[in-house]
């Protein structure tokens, strides 16, 4: 059993295979580690093997620092909060496996701009290294609160002078607006026009071709909100229990190129216009000849999904809008969701909201919503933002549970202490999904009608004006 506030999201190790290994392999790339717990620092962090201007390797760290939970205070007018970041890179998989071989210990001032970065702080450090496998251990410690956060990641940094060709990591970027935004996340705001990869081919010998294949393909996935509590249980053949369906896939784009000549680290850049919001792959395939006619491929790809532009803010009108659905009738918001014109739909909202309450209630009951919304972007999202879960969805209505309890197949949260008062007691299965490809825990609420007076009673709380029923 734990709080919930404990339950962050595990950091998901960057699973990379020997740079100098065999052919006929696919390497997977599940994301990257989102750290999050209710008063500590929020991190994203990645990292990933590249090449410097000398074409020499490098291990590149990627932190974005969220500061809505970052401790500030006001200091000449300015309001100023200090990180310490702490970064170990420990040697893996040779005779001196577990060896430090370099740290970096640095304080960052943070000061909020008026620019794109005034909602986080976006850090990058590259480290000259010698070929190999690495573990970086990172440390976010806020030193007005003390409180850190840790993240553990692996990287295989490829051989440039390795007899076979090999594949560096794969990096992606969103281009807009003459600002181009490092990701360090699974999950890709939508506040971009472009998306650019990169990765570096290394190569030494150039006495057989090389051919590169890349596809950008999108799957099969659920991205709506979250069905009503009351709802008849989610079908085991539905996506909304799959999530995401690796085997139903759509290829959007592809490319090939074949390398004669080039040898060393050789960059190679891909960019797109951003796709609608859904969840997508980025595959490369490394496709070498012996002299004997035989053929070798090695699969790189990188996993990422669109979604709303503020992510995990809300900060547009539409993103205001949609949450909502959880709230409003469903005509509403159907005829809601239709309008265009940004004021029009503010009106609707604002209409919403002052309906059974007066403005200060009004503002009161917007405050808490959408801090649980954003709260519920941070907890749960995976291959879709947090709030259209159905974790999100009972978070969102019914607060924070007083204690989790948890096992390989079911999430239960608990609202008392009676453990025998199924009103208090929501019950979340594990959606058992074969592949392995598989990154994230999606968990279903197990339906049943008797929940739906719980959630006809939380949807006229935050209507009222009256404090949510179970917090």
């Amino acid at each position: 059993m734990s709080r919930l506030s404990a339950l962050i999201v595990p950091p998901l190790v960057l699973l990379l295979l020997s740079a100098c290994g065999a052919g006929n392999e696919t390497v997977r790339d599940r994301g990257t580690s989102h750290v999050y717990q209710t008063g500590h620092p929020e991190v994203l962090a990645r990292v990933t093997s590249f090449f410097d201007l000398e074409q020499n390797p490098v291990a590149v760290l990627n932190l974005e620092l969220p500061h809505n939970n970052l401790v500030f205070r006001t200091i000449d007018g300015k309001r100023h909060a200090s990180v310490e970041l702490s970064v170990q890179y420990r040697r893996l998989g040779s005779s001196t496996e577990g060896e430090v071989t370099g740290t970096l210990r640095e304080t960052i001032d943070i000061v909020p701009g008026d620019g794109p970065e005034r909602f986080r702080t976006v850090i990058e450090r590259s480290r000259p290294v010698q070929p190999g496998s690495y573990q970086v251990e990172i440390r976010v410690r806020d030193r007005s609160s003390n409180k850190s956060s840790d993240v553990v990641l692996q990287v295989e940094v490829p051989n440039p002078d390795c007899p076979e060709p090999s594949l560096s990591d794969i990096r992606v970027a969103l281009l807009g607006d003459g600002e181009v935004r490092n990701i360090t996340s699974y999950l890709i705001p939508a506040s971009h026009d472009s998306l650019r990869f990169e990765l570096y081919v290394a190569r030494s010998d150039d006495s057989l071709p090389v051919e590169l294949r890349m596809r950008l393909v999108e799957f099969r996935s659920d991205t709506d909100p979250a069905r009503a509590m009351g709802h008849l249980p989610v079908s085991s053949g539905s996506i909304a229990f799959r999530g995401i369906d690796f085997s139903d896939q759509t290829v959007l784009q592809t490319q090939s190129r074949t390398l004669d000549s080039e040898t060393g680290p050789i960059l190679i850049e891909y960019s797109f216009a951003r796709p609608d919001a859904g969840n997508y792959r980025f595959e490369i395939t490394l496709r070498t000849t012996a002299a004997d006619g035989s053929t070798k491929e090695t699969v790189r790809f990188r996993d990422f999904g669109i979604v709303s532009p503020g992510f995990p803010d809300v900060r547009t009108v539409r993103e205001m809008a949609e949450p909502l659905v959880y709230l409003m009738r469903e005509r509403d918001f159907r005829n809601m969701m239709r309008l265009t014109d940004p004021d029009s739909i503010r009106r609707e909202i604002d209409r919403f909201w002052l309906r059974d309450m007066n403005p200060r209630q009004a503002r009161e009951q917007i405050e808490r919503f959408y801090t649980r919304v954003e709260e519920a972007n941070r907890l749960f999202s995976g291959f879709k933002e947090g709030w259209k879960t159905d974790m999100g969805m009972v978070y969102i209505l019914l607060g924070p549970p007083l204690y989790v309890e948890s096992n390989i197949d079911a999430m239960i949260w608990h609202y008392s202490y009676n453990r025998m008062d199924p009103r208090t007691v929501i019950i979340f299965e594990r959606a058992r999904v074969t592949s392995n490809s598989w990154p994230f825990r999606h968990y279903i609420l197990a339906r049943n009608r008797f929940y739906q007076s719980i959630e006809l009673e939380a949807i006229g709380n935050w209507t009222s004006g009256r404090m949510p029923m179970m917090n």
